[in-house]
């Protein structure tokens, strides 16, 4: 995936699932996830963490391009600079210029005392002009790399891969948060028809005891019969207060993921959604290795690790650049005065105490490093998506056999209750009823919700949700 590609695929998500919601709309799951994609702070992070990767891209690239700085200067000094040059004897190359060396006024002649032919010029020390108080510069210099070894592409195209691995962990986090959301979303309903089976089961057994305290005042049953229904009826109703604490947990967990208020009441649709598992595992496997995000990260990981093998290489080559330089000088802001200059360097660090060898041999290191991490991320990838399929697989013939189940303990319970009111059974055996009942619906629940919840969880280690 290209890094023109794969910012507007973050923003097409987030725009894809943020389904606006009415305030006291009933939520169905996919405007839940829509919710907490667009507002959950971990996801703002990282779509900032992916801009300013984007931001250290185009800034890596800087060093490839020209170079161009200006500057402006003013110099003060206190006085006009002037220096003494000193005593000069300067050797007489023309004899035949008398002037120059006989006029009395400029010039001493030193004569060779044998043939009287001059030999010195004397030359009698002068002030001159060095700089005047004022100074103004102008300078614009502009300077280019021409070669580098490879190295300033390589580090360009390794902040290309972070560039694009940062979204693929954007990716990653949303796939992640979307699993959590639907795992809370059918916690929620899980809990509210636990505590739907809890609050049947409270009226049942209050009925029962009803009928066991008149079958008790008649003189029909012992005391004893009365007290164990009384003791399943408070029973009963600690698991109701359980039930109705485990609803607000659920909802508390639901909430934070839409980073919404703990408070704030949950209204979401009270049905399961109707998922199918529609792969096999052989293609589940296939589809998870080609399409995860950590296997495409690790891959741009290695990727940057072969390319820092050959910035490593390229510090052993020269690096060439060129610079050009232009300059303005003078007493006055117009610095009428210019000269310019250019040329091309080279430069060669022949010798780094070994540093160049010892980076290498790290690069590589660290490519094959990655090379094992590859691998052993395939290995957990197959085992998350073999978890995931055979958990479903499970949990879809779970939903069959406690289906059957419920039928049969609705039919056990109703027997028992007739055989209560013709005095041939006791409260034990109906309470017992009562208990497999609720086991078989809460199972029945379980079996549903587990499956929903493993297509879901199958999706996200293919990389798919």
């Amino acid at each position: 995936m290209t890094s023109k590609r794969i910012m507007p695929l973050v923003l097409c998500l987030l725009a894809l699932t943020s389904t606006a919601v009415a305030a006291g709309e009933v939520l169905n799951l996919e405007q839940a996830l829509g919710i907490a994609v667009r507002e959950n702070p971990v996801i703002k992070a990282l779509s900032e963490q992916v801009y300013a990767k984007k931001m250290e891209k185009r800034s890596s690239m800087a060093p490839m391009l020209p170079q161009v700085s200006a500057s402006y200067g003013y110099l003060r000094n206190k006085d006009d600079t002037a220096y003494e040059m000193s005593d000069t004897y300067l050797p007489v190359v023309n004899e035949q210029e008398p002037a120059y060396y006989n006029n009395p006024g400029d010039r001493n002649i030193v004569l060779d005392p044998e043939t009287g032919n001059p030999i010195f010029a004397y030359l009698p020390a002068q002030e001159l002009k060095f700089a005047d108080k004022s100074t103004f510069e102008f300078r614009l210099t502009v300077s280019q790399t021409l070669f580098a070894g490879g190295q300033l592409l390589g580090v360009y195209q390794i902040a290309d891969n972070a560039y694009l691995a940062a979204g693929l962990e954007s990716l990653k986090t949303t796939r992640e948060l979307k699993l959590q959301v639907i795992q809370a979303y059918y916690g929620v309903i899980k809990a509210r028809k636990f505590h739907a089976v809890a609050l049947s089961s409270v009226a049942s057994i209050r009925s029962q005891l009803e009928v066991a305290q008149a079958f008790f005042d008649e003189g029909m049953i012992p005391k004893n019969d009365l007290l164990v229904v009384q003791v399943r009826y408070a029973e009963a109703e600690q698991n109701l207060i359980s039930a109705l604490n485990g609803v607000r947990l659920a909802e508390s967990a639901f909430n934070i993921l839409l980073a919404r208020n703990l408070a704030e009441e949950v209204l979401i649709e009270s049905d399961l959604p109707a998922v199918q598992l529609e792969v096999d595992l052989e293609q589940a496997a296939s589809t998870a290795l080609e399409t995860r995000q950590e296997l495409r990260s690790l891959a741009l990981q290695l990727d940057s690790a072969l390319k820092g093998v050959r910035i490593a290489r390229g510090a052993f080559l020269p690096g060439v650049a060129a610079n050009y330089t232009y300059s303005r000088t003078g007493a006055h802001s117009d610095v009428e005065d210019g000269s310019w200059s250019a040329g091309v360097g080279l430069t060669w660090k022949l010798i780094e105490g070994g540093s160049h060898f010892s980076n290498l041999e790290k690069a590589q290191s660290q490519s094959t490093q990655l090379g094992y991490a590859i691998q052993s991320q395939r290995d957990q990838i197959g085992l998350e998506v073999k978890n995931a399929f055979l958990s479903a697989q499970e949990s879809r013939e779970r939903i069959e056999v406690a289906a059957k189940s419920i039928d049969a303990a609705q039919e056990n319970l109703r027997i028992n209750q007739d055989r209560y009111n013709l005095q041939v059974a006791t409260s034990s055996d109906v309470l017992d009823a009562q208990a497999l009942l609720d086991k078989a619906q809460t199972n029945y629940i379980a079996a549903r919700v587990d499956y929903a919840t493993a297509v879901a969880e199958l999706k996200a280690a293919m990389g798919t949700l």
